[in-house]
């Protein structure tokens, strides 16, 4: 477990209130993973689910390792009934991709969640991480051979995995500000987003005088905040919101002439267009070569006219216009489900409150008890790299229910026969 204590603080020992804190962060990470997919039902009949957990079995697939052919991934349903104590490869979300337990691809496996999976997830698309392996470096993570701690950002086109020293960033690039990523090989792979570099604006910024003055559709200013506050309802609560401002930071504008009344609407300003001929020396001034960061609300801006919308079908980048296919939309959907139900932290907290004082001592008692101890028990598996199967754990708890039996014989009170 991970714990945070001050310098000063006695790690030897926690508090029942750090317990349920702990649980909170963990369930925290794993909404953001699992919150919005089905944990109760193969996700095979949904077709192409936009985006959900996946798992690659190496335990029905080892061969997927070496072959890429081999490469397959099941659902998260299909990875708690049917994939059980087996060697599982985590790989977070991917976007438009049918479960293959059972499928042509694992032939030798039954889904116990679902009918015989006849055809063929021809759409499916595999790439190194269902292998095991990760970045331009082809390692696993994490890297057994290595002890540089390095963070890892997946890109949103190839959804690989890359560490960010691998990335070909400038080292002033603070990427923590930045949304999402896409890799320097998707950047030629979808030449467009050139042209997007260092020119989407921030949605939530305002000039310095705190007055909105971007106009990029050539409607009036209530039809504009109208329309915008319509499509970013339709984005969901991914949708990056536009700021609204109050009549007292409105800044003055002269009104129209009656003859600017009469003028029809002009036609709506596209200020980036993706279509061909590209600029090429337009591009490169913004571009520099490798990985790009983009801010949240980015794709909301990307010219959506018909020129652009057969390039984005020609180079197989659709999803780039759904708000939906985002990570960030995704883990809204399982924050939202969470929250209809509480937390564990909330829970703990009032089951803990009806408690006296005394039962809370001895269950923090034997939580402290069972820390330590798990410690000790995890830390050969930690040493050697070894998997914890759910024969070791279940040893494990075999092992502390005997120690606490011959515990509770060596402090018992003597008794003798009368």
């Amino acid at each position: 477990m991970s714990m945070e204590p001050t310098e000063d603080a006695d790690t030897s020992y926690v508090t029942m209130e750090d317990v349920l804190k702990e649980q909170e962060d963990l369930e925290e990470t794993s909404r953001a993973v699992l919150g919005g997919s089905d944990e109760k039902n193969c996700t095979y009949s949904q077709g192409y689910v936009g985006r959900q957990a996946l798992y690659a079995c190496l335990t029905c697939v080892p061969e997927a390792r070496g072959d890429e052919s081999k490469r397959c991934a099941i659902c998260l349903a299909c990875s708690l009934k049917c994939h059980d104590n087996h060697e599982l490869l985590e790989l977070y979300t991917k976007r438009k991709f049918r479960c293959d337990c059972g499928g042509k691809r694992m032939p030798d496996v039954e889904c116990k969640l679902g009918p015989k999976k006849e055809e063929d997830n021809a759409l499916n698309r595999y790439n190194q991480n269902f292998s095991g392996v990760y970045c331009v470096c082809h390692r696993p993570y994490p890297d057994p051979d290595t002890d540089v701690a390095d963070e890892m950002l997946q890109c949103i086109v190839c959804e690989d995995w890359y560490h960010l020293r691998h990335l070909d960033v400038e080292p002033e690039k603070n990427v923590k500000n930045y949304a999402e990523m896409v890799c320097g090989g998707c950047m030629e792979k979808v030449p467009f987003l050139k042209h997007y570099v260092d020119k989407i604006e921030d949605p939530n910024k305002t000039s310095l005088d705190d007055t909105l003055q971007v106009d990029v559709t050539g409607l009036d200013d209530t039809s504009a905040s109208a329309t915008v506050d319509e499509e970013n309802e339709d984005a969901g609560p991914s949708a990056a919101k536009q700021p609204r401002l109050d009549d007292s930071t409105v800044s003055e504008t002269p009104p129209k002439s009656a003859e600017a009344e009469k003028k029809p609407p002009s036609e709506p300003k596209v200020d980036i267009c993706t279509k061909p001929p590209f600029d090429a020396e337009g591009a490169e001034k913004g571009y520099k070569k490798g990985a790009s960061f983009w801010i949240e609300g980015w794709r909301k801006q990307l010219c959506q006219c018909q020129g652009c919308l057969v390039i984005y079908k020609e180079l197989d980048c659709e999803y780039l216009l759904d708000p939906k296919d985002t990570v960030q939309y995704y883990e809204d959907v399982g924050k939202r489900r969470q929250a209809r139900v509480g937390s564990s932290y909330e829970q703990g907290m009032e089951m803990l409150s009806q408690l006296d004082r005394q039962t809370q001592v001895s269950m923090l008692t034997e939580y402290n008890r069972m820390k330590e101890r798990l410690l000790e028990f995890m830390g050969p598996f930690v040493t050697s790299q070894q998997v914890v199967t759910q024969d070791d754990i279940n040893e494990f708890f075999a092992r502390l229910k005997r120690d606490r039996r011959a515990e509770g014989s060596a402090s018992a009170p003597p008794h003798f026969c009368r």
